[in-house]
Formats: C-alpha cells, structure tokens, sequence
C-alpha cells in the first residue's frame, strides 16, 4: 500500500480544511474522506472474499497426452471485483512455461474456471503451484498480494504401448484369456451374436441389435476364469551398463508398465517385483491383485523410481520363495546371470510357468532355455508396438 501518497494527500486536504473556509473545499474534503473509506472497506471485503483452489480431479497425466490444469476463483462478496491478477507456477518439464497469468474480472457471488495446457513429457513427479493473488482498489491506494498454498504433486507415467496377444504357459485355468469351460463364462466380454434357439437364456437376448436385424438375436461370450501373474523388473544399474544406458532403463519400464496395463485390461490378478530405488535402494514388492486402484499404485511407483546401485536382480527373485502354486512368472531384465538362470529352472519345476523377456543390445543367442522349461524373448518397441521375437 503506497502509505506515502495517502499521507500526503491528507495532509494537503487536512490543510485546506482547516485554513480555507471555501465550502466548495469542504465537499471536496468529506467527498475524499468517504471516498476513501468506502475504497479501504471495499479492500478489506474483496481479502476475506477470495478464494482460490485447484479443479482437477486427478493429478497424473499419460505421457504425451495433454490435459489442463484448472483453477477455481470464486468472489464469495455480493459486490463485483474489477481486476485480479492470478499467477500460477507450473514445472517446465510438463508444460511450456513457468508461471502462467491470469487477468481476472468477478461478478458478485460469482465462481470462474482458469486454466492452462500441461503435458507429460518424461515420466516423473513435477509440482505444480503455489499461486499468487494480486489486487489495487480503484483508487491505487489500498493493494495486497498474496500467495495460495495450491501446490500438487503431477504424477507422469511411463509409456504404454501396445502388448499383442502374449505367449502364455500355465499351470491355472485362464482369467480373460480364453478357456473351454462354460461355468466361466465372463458376461463383461461379449464374444459375438447368434440367433436364438430353444433353451437360451432371456437375459442374453441383445434387444438393439435384434430390432435392427428383425430376428432375435443373443449375445455370447468369452469363458474366463481367474489367473496370477507376477511381473519382475530387473533395475540394477550395473546390468545397463551400456552404450543409451538411460534409454534402455526407459525401455525396461515402459515394458513393465505395458505389461501389467495389458494384464489389467484382461482382468487378470497379478503381482510387481523391481529392485529400484525411492528414496533409497529396495526391493519393492506388490503384492497381487486387481482393479483400477492396484494398477494406478503400480503404475505410480513405475512413474517415480531409478535404478538401483547396489540391490542386484537375484534379490528380487528371493520374493518368490513364498509364491503360491501356479502363478505365472514374467521376467523382464536386459541380461541373465547363470546363477539366475539355475533358480528360475527350480521355481519352474515347483509349477511356475516362466517367460523371459529380454531387451538392449546384450542378447546371448546361444542360450537355448526352452530345454528347461523357460521361455524366453526378445523385445523391442517399434512404432508404439511391443514386438517380440522368440529366442
């Protein structure tokens, strides 16, 4: 608030006041003083009026997909306000600028939307906020600026690519993958229509479809029942110790994330494994399950990790010792140390069906695992498509 032009001001008028006897001066002078009143009262009302919070409902972005970050004012005083000046700070990583600014008019009771494009470049976690509300009465005397703890955490995750039909070996009846055994029918995944016969249940009958074809028609579908499956993510540092390490580190984990989408559009349980480092190095362990909650915590933790120093991929595999009867293994890791190679033929005798998913430029091609009952692959992502090559 410029204290100094409001005193002199008084001053001035104070002086006139009191050695001028001009009525004109005098109505000048109650004019300034309620003028100046009404301005400060006005002040004081639009500080305790404004509020201002974030609008998103969820605060992750897909990598490469763009969303808009939303911010709500609302004027919570029966009288417009004129101008505020809103700022907002964003991370240069998941959009173009800073600090975005907002010129912002408001009738009275009045709630408005602002907004601004962010975009998920790299997988990470960026902060978004605070924000900053600034404000001048009419006259230029009375002003404030204030700062709006709004600050979010934007969770970006990795890439997902498109995972075509999986080589799969079990031991467990199959969840959404197909299965002969009618008792599993799964009416969420409609296989197709056929017409209906005698001894068809009511309830199947597609009634849409059947008034467009002029004939009954019923819907069938695919038999399901429910399957485990384990995802493991080899993220020791030294075992990328390549040339684009860092883009191979980013390969292993789009792979990972594309993996357990693709399990998850399926209805299937499963289950993540990776040593990595969080705040510091672990192995860090989800147990199995399903549903959207189980993938967006999966998918989180994929979003934010690194590599692991000092935690080597047989820690990992440690985790299985406990591992119920039948759960399928899905090994993802730039290389195999023999030693691994020699537990994973053990965890596979015990009834683990074992796929190996290997990727980068150290691919042995003499090693013949499907001798011993592993399976094991080549990948590679090419034009946002997993390819995989038997090996």
């Amino acid at each position: 608030m410029p204290w100094g032009s409001f005193f002199i001001t008084s001053v001035f008028l104070i002086l006139n006041f009191l050695f001028l006897d001009f009525p004109a001066a005098k109505i000048i002078f109650y004019a300034a003083i309620i003028y100046l009143i009404a301005n400060y009262i006005y002040y004081r009302f639009v500080i305790s009026s404004i509020s201002i919070e974030r609008g998103n409902k969820e605060y992750f972005l897909f990598s490469g997909i763009t969303e808009n970050s939303i911010i709500l004012v609302k004027n919570s005083f029966f009288l417009p306000i004129h101008g505020l000046l809103i700022n907002d700070q964003s991370d240069l990583n998941i959009s173009i600028r800073q600090v975005y600014s907002f010129l912002v008019s408001l009738k009275g009771k009045e709630k408005k939307e602002i907004s601004y494009s962010i975009c998920g470049k790299k997988r990470g976690l960026y902060l978004i906020g605070p924000t900053t509300i600034k404000f001048t009465d009419i006259s230029g005397i009375f002003s404030f600026e204030m700062e709006v703890n709004t600050k979010r955490d934007i969770i970006v995750f990795p890439n997902i690519y498109k995972f075509y039909e999986l080589p799969y070996k079990s031991q467990q009846p199959q969840g959404a993958f197909k299965n002969k055994l009618p008792i599993y029918e799964d009416v969420s995944l409609i296989k197709g229509l056929k017409e209906y016969q005698p001894g068809d249940e009511l309830k199947r009958i597609n009634w849409k479809i059947s008034a467009r074809q002029n004939k009954i028609l019923v819907n069938t579908y695919q038999y399901s029942v429910s399957l485990d499956s384990l995802v493991i993510l080899n993220l020791h540092e030294h075992d990328y110790d390549f040339k684009e390490k860092h883009y191979y580190i980013e390969t292993g984990i789009d792979i990972a994330t594309s993996l357990i989408y693709y399990l998850q559009q399926r209805k299937q349980n499963y289950g993540f494994i990776v040593n990595a480092r969080s705040k510091e190095d672990e192995i860090i362990n989800f147990p199995l399950g399903s549903g959207d909650s189980h993938l967006i915590n999966i998918v989180s933790q994929l979003s934010i990790i690194e590599p692991s120093k000092n935690i080597n991929f047989s820690e990992n595999l440690k985790e299985l010792k406990n591992l119920k009867w039948g759960v399928s293994i899905y090994i993802i890791t730039p290389e195999l140390k023999e030693e691994n190679i020699q537990y994973l033929i053990e965890i596979n005798k015990k009834g683990h069906p074992i796929n190996i998913f290997n990727f980068g430029p150290r691919i042995n091609r003499e090693i013949d695992l499907n001798k011993v009952g592993l399976y094991r692959y080549f990948l590679e992502i090419e034009s946002g498509i997993i390819k995989m090559l038997e090996l």
